[in-house]
């Protein structure tokens, strides 16, 4: 169902061209961000189960998961996911840095940086993702790389999602006292651009 949902909203912010601006781009990419991590958490599961189910039966099947070719799909499935969970925090990121970039922005200019928001989203993890990946190739090359014995190899992908969190707390915390302030004002009239805004962000 979720999947599905997340497919309707994508299809609705691409099919309609009066939707088409850079905040509904934003929306668009965390809307894939979710439906990525989705997909790649049910193909991990659906390859480990499946590779479960063959070593749980025993005999050759079973001496056959513990080989290296038999687990590169499942750690190819492993990467993946842990790729697309850290594009889904970072495009939330993203979505709290358009935000505040509007609200507290003191010039609002007119240039896209919708380019840098793809980097962002989409270019992090890779940053994060290809050390662990080669971490766990030469210290943890172990079945489909879901153990974590040593957990600074562990941390490698848990740091920057932390770090994006703790990023997303205060921009939160930040905006919440800028629309507190202007809705405090207690203006009848919101010919204010960002007293508007600051009513439709709530």
């Amino acid at each position: 169902m979720s999947l599905l949902t997340l497919i309707s909203a994508l299809l609705v912010l691409t099919i309609f061209r009066k939707l088409h601006c850079t905040r509904n781009y934003i929306h668009a990419n965390l809307f894939a961000s979710f439906g990525l991590r989705a997909t790649s958490v049910m193909v991990k599961d659906a390859l480990l189960e499946r590779r479960w189910g063959q070593r749980a039966a025993g005999g050759p099947i079973g001496r056959h998961w513990l080989s290296h070719e038999a687990a590169l799909g499942c750690r190819a499935a492993q990467v993946l996911m842990q790729y697309c969970i850290l594009a889904n925090h970072y495009w939330f990121l993203v979505e709290a840095v358009y935000l505040y970039k509007l609200l507290i922005g003191a010039v609002f200019s007119e240039k896209n940086y919708y380019r840098l928001y793809l980097y962002l989203g989409w270019g992090t993890p890779v940053v994060f993702v290809v050390p662990w990946m080669a971490a766990k190739y030469l210290k943890e090359n172990a079945e489909c790389w879901a153990l974590n014995e040593n957990m600074a190899y562990w941390w490698i992908i848990r740091t920057p999602i932390l770090l994006a969190s703790m990023i997303n707390l205060l921009i939160f915390m930040r905006i919440l006292k800028v629309i507190l302030a202007k809705l405090g004002a207690n203006q009848k009239r919101y010919a204010d651009y960002k007293l508007r805004l600051a009513g439709s962000t709530i």
